[in-house]
């Protein structure tokens, strides 16, 4: 059976594969010219997506205790989400600096809608995504 812990962790997993996966489709339709019809397949990874996110964050209460005031959280929940928030955003500016040179250098083209909201996306779920995997 499997430990509420590792649960976590493969949805939180399962979760950023699947905007991998979106990011993945959207820029072989865009890139290699192929028609736009196939972006339906993005239907799959959004609804994983949807549904990880609802088991790797929202059940477990960790978007919540991230986005919550520190003055509602006592002193053992702010200092585990201010490690989390911390670590995550080194994470995320390491991460977007690879994304906007490698674009850059390899010439895909500017960086459209779809990374950007992506990348929005990891920057606010990062910290509980962080917890999720330290945290008992």
């Amino acid at each position: 059976m499997n430990s509420p812990k590792k649960s976590r962790r493969s949805s939180v997993i399962l979760n950023y594969l699947s905007i991998i996966l979106i990011l993945i489709i959207f820029y072989l339709v865009k890139l290699l010219g192929i028609s736009k019809i196939y972006l339906l397949f993005e239907i799959i990874p959004i609804v994983i997506l949807i549904i990880t996110f609802k088991s790797a964050f929202l059940n477990t209460n960790f978007w919540k205790m991230t986005h919550t005031s520190s003055k509602k959280l006592d002193e053992r929940e702010l200092q585990v989400v201010y490690k989390a928030t911390t670590f995550s955003y080194t994470i995320f500016t390491v991460a977007c600096l690879v994304i906007i040179y490698s674009f850059n250098l390899t010439g895909i083209g500017s960086i459209d809608v779809v990374l950007a909201a992506s990348l929005l996306y990891f920057a606010h779920t990062l910290p509980a995504a962080i917890i999720a995997f330290t945290q008992k």
